[in-house]
This record gives C-alpha cells, sequence and structure tokens, in this order.
C-alpha cells in the first residue's frame, strides 16, 4: 500500500508551500507612532488634513508640558498615600486621597483645555467624529 507515503508527501509540499507564501508577502508597513495621546490614531479617524495635524500636535505637546510637573506630583502623592496606608494613619490617608483628588482634577482640565482648542479648527464632521472617538476611548476605559 503506497497511500500514506503519498498522503504524508502530499501534505508535506502543502505544508511547505503555504510556509513560503507566508515569507514571500511582502512585509506591511511599520504603524505610525501615536504619542502618548494617541494623536496619531485619532488624526487618522478624523481625517485632519496636514494642517490640522500639525496644529493638533502643537496643541497636544503643550498640553502635555503642562501635565508633565502635575503628573509628577501625582505620582509622589500616590506614594506618601501608599505610605500613609502602610502606617495606617487615617489623617494623612484623607488628605493625600484629596490632594489625589485634585491633581487628577488639574490632569482632567489640561486634557479638556486642549480639546477645546482642537475642536474649533474641525469641520462640523470632524466634530461628529471626535465625539464618537472620545465616546468610544471611555466605554474601553481610556481618557480623550
Amino acid at each position: 500500500m503506497q497511500i500514506f507515503p503519498t498522503k504524508l508527501f502530499a501534505w508535506t509540499a502543502v505544508a511547505t508551500l503555504s510556509a513560503a507564501g507566508l515569507f514571500a508577502q511582502a512585509p506591511q508597513p511599520a504603524a505610525q507612532p501615536q504619542g502618548r495621546h494617541g494623536l496619531g490614531k485619532m488624526a487618522n479617524y478624523l481625517n485632519l488634513t496636514p494642517a490640522q495635524r500639525a496644529q493638533a500636535k502643537t496643541i497636544f505637546r503643550e498640553a502635555g508640558q503642562s501635565a508633565k510637573p502635575v503628573r509628577q506630583q501625582l505620582r509622589e502623592t500616590r506614594q506618601s498615600l501608599q505610605a500613609a496606608i502602610k502606617s495606617g494613619n487615617s489623617d494623612q490617608i484623607q488628605q493625600f486621597a484629596a490632594t489625589e483628588g485634585t491633581e487628577k482634577g488639574q490632569l482632567a482640565a489640561i486634557r479638556a483645555t486642549a480639546f477645546a482648542k482642537l475642536y474649533p479648527m474641525l469641520t462640523a464632521e470632524q466634530q461628529h467624529k471626535l465625539a464618537e472617538f472620545q465616546h468610544s476611548r471611555k466605554v474601553h476605559g481610556q481618557h480623550g
């Protein structure tokens, strides 16, 4: 019976040709860097013009610079809160928790201000798509 060797040869040939096809595919272009705020993804979704993209990049770069010291302070506050938790100091826990809330609010205000600067330069269609984009990110637990 020659059936088994013939089938084995056929399957080996198919596997070899399939693997060769995978390696022969053209390389896919690298994903566009999105930065900390996902500007690339958002800009593509909104179909921003090159001029709009440049303005948005400037707006979010400035917002990032404004947020930098607040983020650093927030990290320090969280470390202090953890130390207060470990020591069981209720007064410090209340103080640091309130401070953390204030700092998160400052970051939210910086982010909202950046979007407020972006919004007027968008077309009506882009404004609608931005609302969809932000809703989608909130549903998935991301900022923006």
